[in-house]
């Protein structure tokens, strides 16, 4: 799709030649093939950009119970994730103190209007060629040299989830 661009070709033909053309290992023509099973959930469809102000409305309820289990979750994911007995973390209670003070900011104001801090592309109804040609999905088009040098690469990185994938063809003799 780039060189068709830079060529000004807007509909370029899916295949040009024979050595083109996919064949299965027992001969078979590969007519179309697709790939089934990566999904995205999302609560609201949109583009969500940070310096667009959003309305939120939170549940009380659930950020009650998160505030609620922030020792336990924190003291699980320090052992899970990192392997670090809690006596070895010397503030603890202060950290835990900070996570829960920021869920208080919270619960005062269930209803908020802000900028947020997450860019969100719904493409729940986006057919599995558009993802793959957009580069969207599946992650086996990703491999860890372009992933080391993506600009958004950091270890709290959200992109990095693996989704189950099943390629799908439909076969010509």
């Amino acid at each position: 799709m780039v060189e068709a661009f830079h060529n000004n070709i807007i509909f370029p033909n899916k295949f040009t030649g024979d050595g083109e053309t996919k064949m299965t290992k027992d001969g078979h023509r590969v007519e179309s093939e697709t790939y089934v099973g990566g999904h995205v959930e999302a609560l609201e469809a949109g583009v969500f950009r940070a310096d667009i102000p959003c309305k939120f409305r939170l549940t009380p309820a659930a950020l009650k119970s998160l505030r609620d289990s922030v020792p336990e979750t924190i003291e699980k994911e320090l052992i899970r994730e990192f392997g670090i007995p809690l006596e070895n973390v010397v503030d603890f209670d202060e950290r835990c103190a900070e996570v829960q003070e920021t869920f208080d900011h919270l619960l005062a104001i269930p209803a908020r209007m802000e900028n947020p801090r997450i860019y969100h592309l719904d493409v729940g109804a986006m057919y599995p060629n558009i993802i793959l040609t957009n580069r969207l999905q599946p992650c086996a088009m990703v491999n860890e040299e372009i992933c080391m040098a993506c600009t958004y690469n950091r270890p709290d990185a959200k992109c990095k989830r693996t989704m189950n994938w099943e390629w799908r063809g439909e076969l010509s003799e």
